[in-house]
């Protein structure tokens, strides 16, 4: 098929072709609209010596016809996807005015049709569902805030006692704690007396290590952030050697609360 241009006491009109489409941005992609706006402009400029036949026209029209119920129908799952996503954990980014990119963390709370668009509601703020980011397993957020501690060794030489030193991450927001207990073994507590304590960091007296038992100990740490109480087990691992333990001391100041509930439980239950 050939388009031809109207002609006007012998010279070729540059006759543009008619549209009452908004100016948009240039695309790879061929979208309905402009599929229908070709259609169009192949009718009104065919050449009328060599027209276009109806099974043409039709078959055209099938294709725009089965492109639109495509879109339409990935717009639907899109949305129905953004619809599910209430109550996840999710990231999502925002631009500044400089260009860089701004980074939320928090959990959608609700979803917002706008324009065929779904907007994400994250504390407060809408989101285009574009900068989705990221969505993150059910309580991920708030391990984040976790009080934390990393793996720590220390050896300890009966014959050079030392003190060791170690620093804590307290946690954030709902989840922070504000002081620590430090358990021997899962079995007994260190008194609160031999371990002293500047901003996140703490010192365990080397009177501790002396009363261990030569050998490898692991230390807990049970962080007293109501309502959570997180326990990070064996962080520390102490080597001790030429330690002499004393038959009586009081570095120690009970056993493991947790076992000693239990126990109390147990005796209660035998004696009804």
């Amino acid at each position: 098929m050939a388009l031809i241009q109207p002609v006007k006491d012998g010279k070729i009109e540059n006759t543009a072709i008619e549209t009452t489409a908004k100016d948009r941005k240039g695309t790879s992609e061929l979208g309905k609209d402009a599929f229908l706006q070709l259609l169009v402009a192949q009718m009104k400029f065919q050449d009328p010596l060599n027209p276009t036949s109806d099974t043409e026209y039709i078959a055209q029209l099938a294709q725009f016809s089965q492109l639109e119920q495509m879109q339409n129908l990935a717009a639907t799952n899109e949305n129905s996807q953004m619809f599910s996503m209430v109550g996840k954990e999710v990231c999502v980014s925002s631009e500044n005015e400089d260009g860089t990119l701004n980074y939320k963390q928090g959990i959608v709370s609700g979803v917002t049709m706008n324009g065929g668009k779904a907007y994400l509601t994250v504390d407060g703020t809408l989101y285009d569902s574009e900068h989705l980011v990221e969505v993150y397993e059910a309580g991920y957020l708030l391990e984040q805030k976790m009080p934390k501690m990393s793996y720590q060794y220390y050896a300890y030489d009966g014959a050079k006692p030392k003190n060791f030193s170690f620093e804590v991450d307290f946690g954030k927001e709902e989840a922070k704690a504000t002081e620590i207990a430090l358990i021997v073994d899962g079995e007994q507590i260190i008194n609160p007396d031999y371990i002293r304590k500047n901003k996140n960091y703490f010192t365990i007296n080397q009177d501790v290590f002396h009363q261990l038992t030569p050998g490898k100990h692991k230390i807990s740490i049970m962080f007293n952030n109501d309502p959570y109480y997180t326990t990070r087990e064996d962080v520390i691992e102490v080597d001790v050697i030429n330690s002499e333990p004393k038959e009586e001391s009081d570095v120690f100041v009970s056993n493991n609360p947790v076992e000693k509930d239990e126990e109390s439980s147990k005796e209660s239950e035998t004696e009804v």
